[in-house]
């Protein structure tokens, strides 16, 4: 269990486990800062409540915490009314619950759903439940409900009006507090001790599968909140990053990419390219050597009022000028109670807003690149977390790269 200082109380003593030395952060300002900006957005936009499902959303708005599995997107609600109200419905009750947490006051009732199944198997229950507690509502804004218990809702609530307003949540949570950055931070540093895992474990005979499997048994033992993804791409051109059970030999690349939820909720995005001894061919080590240096001219590129198409401009540029492969997708993306949040960092054609990179938020940066050897492609890959100060970037992440930087 966390305590209300957001540490983790101990629980395990022995001696060949080590949990990370999570920060102590305010707590009740972390959750202050936060509701006040969900309450400003409300007043900003006449709302008279939300209606939440998102994971990352709810632990916002109402630091509830709720699972973030893939399947359980739509398991789970939040009413926010104006006042910061909250009622929760969730799928592990069976029946409604007054004050549910004392540490969460806010929080007046938790209430049951259908269990472990999609919202659309049972849009009358969930309109049933949802009604109930947007009764009186006359506006309320909305990220992400299904079409089937939404159109309900409406006939239900003839005097209220739904409208979106996902994407301005996103954007109040661009700019992180002081609090946010220590968490992200600690999240970044326990990601990092997973990736030095996957370097010292990785051996020829091994698969792509046991390199994560180092990886993740570190994570585990250091104490997060939840591991997302756990990718691992050895010796596949075609943008799968699956592990498959491939075999590494000595001098060949990888690449890993692991995402980690951390105390809080607080998320990490890295990724490294690791190399199987040191047996690894010149004109590979060459476009590693290169692909460090795009790695540096996308950091050093992001300041505070530089767009981000600008960043992804000058990764790719400088690929380009090394006759490399540029980056097939966006070189980066925010990072806060979700892996990947706004602002998505990439060419303006295939972003809907061109935004500017702000003070205090935190992104991640990801080149990759690639190279054919012996007929058969190689992907190349990095990714670090960094917090935007006045002056540029700061790492988060601190692991080593691959071949010790070349």
């Amino acid at each position: 269990m966390f305590n209300r200082n957001c540490s983790r109380d101990p629980r395990s003593h022995r001696e060949d486990i080590t949990m990370y030395d999570w920060s102590t952060v305010d707590i009740d300002r972390l959750r202050s800062d936060r509701r006040e900006a969900v309450a400003d957005l409300m007043r900003r936009h006449g709302l008279s409540h939300l209606l939440l499902t998102g994971f990352d959303h709810i632990r916002y708005a109402t630091d509830y915490r709720t699972q973030i599995i893939a399947e359980a997107f739509d398991w789970f609600a939040a009413v926010v009314d104006r006042d910061g109200r909250t009622e929760i419905f969730a799928p592990w009750i069976d029946e409604t619950h007054a004050a549910p947490v004392a540490d969460l006051p806010w929080i007046s009732k938790i209430h049951p759903m259908p269990s472990w199944s999609p919202m659309v198997g049972h849009p009358e229950t969930w309109t049933a439940g949802l009604t109930g507690a947007l009764t009186g509502a006359t506006k309320v804004g909305i990220e992400l409900i299904d079409p089937a218990v939404l159109q309900r809702l409406k006939g239900a609530l003839p005097a209220a009006d739904f409208v979106p307003i996902g994407r301005e949540l996103y954007d109040i949570r661009i700019r992180k507090t002081p609090e946010e950055i220590r968490l992200l931070e600690d999240a970044s540093i326990v990601n990092s001790l997973g990736a030095e895992a996957g370097f010292k474990a990785a051996e020829a005979g091994m698969t792509d599968h046991d390199v994560l499997a180092a990886i993740m048994a570190t994570l585990q033992a250091s104490g997060p909140e939840f591991l997302s993804h756990s990718l691992c791409n050895h010796g596949r051109g075609d943008g799968g990053w699956f592990a498959e059970g491939t075999v590494l030999a000595e001098g060949d690349p990888y690449f890993f990419d692991i995402g980690l939820y951390g105390r809080c909720g607080y998320a990490s995005d890295i990724a490294r390219t690791g190399f199987v001894g040191g047996d690894t061919r010149a004109e590979i080590k060459t476009a590693y050597a290169k692909l460090l240096k795009a790695h540096e001219v996308v950091a050093e590129s992001a300041k505070p009022g530089v767009r981000v198409s600008q960043i992804d401009e000058a990764v790719n540029k400088y690929l380009r000028s090394e006759g490399l492969p540029t980056t097939p997708y966006a070189i980066g993306h925010g990072v806060g109670l979700r892996a990947c949040e706004l602002p998505t960092v990439y060419r303006g054609s295939l972003t809907d807003r061109d935004q500017v990179l702000v003070e205090n938020s935190v992104i991640a940066l990801e080149p990759e690149t690639g190279l054919e050897v012996d007929g058969r492609y190689i992907l190349l890959k990095l990714e670090d977390n960094y917090v935007v100060e006045r002056d540029g970037l700061r790492r988060l992440s601190p692991a080593g790269y691959g071949l010790d930087g070349l």
